[in-house]
C-alpha cells in the first residue's frame, strides 16, 4: 500500500509540476505567484489526506465525491500542461517557419489565455461526470463449427469495482440493461465484489436477475475478492443461483458439439510474492489445466478469466472464446486503443490460433475518470 502511495504522490507531482511550468504562459507578476501558491497548497494537502488516510473534506463530502474532486483537480492541471505545451510548440513552429525576427519584449503569455484553463477543466469534467458513466454495447460474432450452437449469445460484465465510485443503484440499472438485450447467459469476469459492506446485497441483487437469462448467470474470481475478502464472497454465493467457476467447467448446452463453460480462480501468487512473474506462471497453469484439461476437444469452450495472459492458457488447450478483464482497457484511448497498453493484452480482441480472446474495458474504474475507454457490455454471438 505504501508503494501504491509513493506512485500515486509521484504522479500528482509530476502534474504538478507541469502545471506551474504552464502557468507562466498563462498568467505574470502577483497573478502568476498566487496560482501557483494555492496550486501547491492543494497538493500537499492532497498528498498529506493520501497518506494519512483522512479525508481533508469529512463532513463537507463523502470519501468518495472529495477523491472525484481530487481527480478533477489533477488531471485539469495534466490538460493544461498539455494544451499549453501545444500551444508553446506551434507558436515556435510558426514563428521559425515564417522567420519572424526575436522580439526580447513579446510577450510570453499565450493569446486567449483564458481559454487554456476553460479546455483543461472541461477535458476533465467531461471523463468525470460524462463518459466513466456512459455505457456501450459492443457486439461481435465468433464463428463456431457447431450449427446447434448458432446464434447462442453470452453477455459479458468485468470489473464493476462495487464501492465509492459504483453504488447498488447503478448495478441494478446495468444489470436490467444486459437483460432487456437478452443474451442466453450473462457472464461475470472478476473484481466484481469491492466493498465487503456490500457483499452480501450485491449477491442477492444479481442472484435475482439469474432468471432473467435462460443459462443463467455465471461468475469467475478476480484479484479484488481476493484482497477485500475472499471468504465473504463465497458465502454469499453457496446460498445464491450463480454459478461460481473456480478452476472447474460445467457443460452449459448438451449435444455432438456440448457448449461449456469454464473459469479460473485468480493467480495471486504476484500479491503474495511480490510480483513473482514465474509463481505467477506456474499457478495460472496450474488453474488452467484444472478447469480445461478434462473438457473433449469436439465441445465449443468459453472460458472465465479475470486476467488477460489467460487467453494464452485457453488457446493452448483450444477454448473458442476466452473473456477476460482486469486492466479496464486502460481507462484512457485514442481512436478505439489503449493509451496506456501495461499488460500483454489491454483491450479489445485478441486473436490466437483458433482461439478468440477479450479484454473488457470494464464497468467501473481504478479512480473516477475515463476517456476514449467507456464501460462496456459485451456481447458475444456464436456464429456456425
Amino acid at each position: 500500500m505504501v508503494s501504491f502511495l509513493i506512485i500515486l504522490i509521484t504522479v500528482l507531482a509530476v502534474f504538478t509540476v507541469a502545471a506551474l511550468w504552464a502557468l507562466r504562459y498563462l498568467l505574470a507578476g502577483r497573478a502568476l505567484f498566487i496560482c501557483r501558491v494555492l496550486v501547491g497548497v492543494v497538493f500537499t494537502i492532497a498528498a498529506a489526506s493520501f497518506f494519512s488516510r483522512r479525508n481533508p473534506l469529512a463532513g463537507i463530502l463523502s470519501d468518495g465525491a472529495t477523491i472525484s474532486l481530487a481527480s478533477v483537480f489533477f488531471l485539469s492541471l495534466m490538460f493544461l500542461f498539455l494544451f499549453v505545451l501545444a500551444a508553446v510548440v506551434l507558436r515556435a513552429f510558426y514563428r521559425r517557419t515564417l522567420a519572424v525576427p526575436e522580439d526580447a519584449g513579446r510577450r510570453r503569455v499565450l493569446k486567449a489565455a483564458g481559454a487554456y484553463p476553460a479546455a483543461a477543466l472541461g477535458a476533465a469534467l467531461y471523463g468525470n461526470l460524462y463518459e466513466r458513466n456512459a455505457t456501450v454495447e459492443r457486439r461481435y460474432d465468433i464463428p463456431v463449427a457447431a450449427p446447434a450452437l448458432a446464434g447462442y449469445t453470452v453477455a459479458q460484465l468485468s470489473d464493476v469495482h462495487l464501492g465509492m465510485f459504483f453504488s447498488l443503484e447503478r448495478l441494478k440499472s446495468l444489470l436490467q440493461q444486459v437483460a432487456d438485450a437478452a443474451p442466453d447467459a450473462l457472464l461475470l469476469t472478476g473484481d466484481i465484489f469491492d466493498y465487503p459492506e456490500w457483499t452480501a446485497e450485491a449477491v442477492h441483487l444479481i442472484d435475482g436477475f439469474a432468471t432473467a437469462f435462460p443459462d443463467g448467470i455465471w461468475y469467475c474470481h478476480g484479484n479484488h475478492e481476493h484482497i477485500r475478502g475472499i471468504a465473504l464472497v463465497e458465502e454469499a454465493l453457496a446460498t445464491s443461483k450463480i454459478h461460481f467457476l473456480k478452476n472447474e467447467a460445467q457443460c452449459v448446452r448438451q449435444g455432438a458439439q456440448p457448449l461449456y463453460f469454464a473459469g479460473v480462480d485468480y493467480p495471486m501468487s504476484e500479491y503474495r510474492k511480490r510480483l513473482d512473474a514465474e509463481a505467477f506462471q506456474r499457478e495460472k497453469a496450474m488453474y488452467a489445466k484444472a478447469a480445461l484439461e478434462a473438457i473433449s476437444a469436439d465441445a465449443v469452450t468459453v472460458l472465465l478469466a479475470h486476467h488477460p495472459e489467460f487467453i494464452d492458457d485457453g488457446a493452448e488447450y483450444g477454448a473458442r472464446l476466452v473473456l477476460t478483464g482486469h486492466t479496464h482497457g486502460s481507462q484512457f484511448g485514442i481512436f478505439g486503443l489503449p493509451l496506456f497498453p501495461v499488460f500483454k493484452y489491454t483491450r479489445g480482441i485478441v486473436e490466437k490460433g483458433k482461439t478468440t480472446g477479450y479484454v473488457h474495458s470494464g464497468n467501473g474504474s481504478w479512480f473516477p475518470y475515463r476517456l476514449g475507454c467507456p464501460p462496456e457490455i459485451a456481447f458475444f454471438t456464436l456464429r456456425a
